[in-house]
């Protein structure tokens, strides 16, 4: 079975579970509302937008995701109602607002800029070319000119990558709240997409 990127919603079930692990490999260290990971993976399975996450699959398991988001719309959405059935009436409806506060906030401005909301790869297939394949995606996802993203200013390996595909430094958010993490803090990086590319 050859290589494929599919839409999240085209998965399945066994395989968003896959998916949602990959993703709290990668992100989980900022989602400290709960401890118990059965609960988070359950909720992630249901909070990926099945058209705006993009999944890289090796022999029919998920390797690689790629969080796709517009102006309009970002790819992960905390449903209250989905909160409230996994942690609780009370706290589900806190979960679901802290964090749409920052996962629904707008991360673009522009109607011509896509936003790599997340993209991360199975630590067993690094430097594969997984991660280019993903972002070479998302320049033919619609009809878009720049591709967006954020990376925080200790992922030195991080920033290397994006910068190999393109990618230049637009912006540093110094002052953000996210540098509590000890991740450092947000950096804005950008690239064009010419026309050939979006074919």
């Amino acid at each position: 079975m050859s290589p494929s990127i599919i839409e999240y919603g085209e998965l399945t079930a066994s395989q968003k579970e896959e998916a949602a692990k990959l993703f709290l490999d990668g992100f989980g260290v900022f989602m400290t509302f709960s401890k118990d990971e059965e609960k988070k993976k359950e909720l992630f399975v249901e909070v990926l937008d099945p058209k705006l996450f993009l999944c890289y699959l090796e022999e029919g398991k998920v390797l690689g995701l790629l969080g796709l988001g517009t102006n309009k719309v970002r790819p992960i959405n905390f449903k209250k109602e989905v909160c409230q059935k996994l942690f609780g009436r009370f706290k589900g409806a806190i979960i679901s607002k802290q964090m749409n506060a920052i996962f629904q906030k707008q991360a673009v401005s522009s109607e011509t800029e896509l936003y790599i909301d997340t993209i991360v790869v199975d630590p067993g297939y690094r430097q594969k070319g997984i991660g280019t394949i993903l972002l070479d995606k998302a320049s033919q996802f619609g009809k878009y000119d720049t591709l967006v993203l954020e990376v925080f200013s200790k992922n030195v390996a991080a920033i290397s990558f994006y910068k190999k595909n393109g990618f230049d430094i637009k912006k540093e958010k110094r002052m953000s709240f996210m540098s509590l993490f000890g991740s450092g803090h947000p950096i804005v990086m950008a690239k064009s997409i010419s026309a050939y590319e979006r074919i």
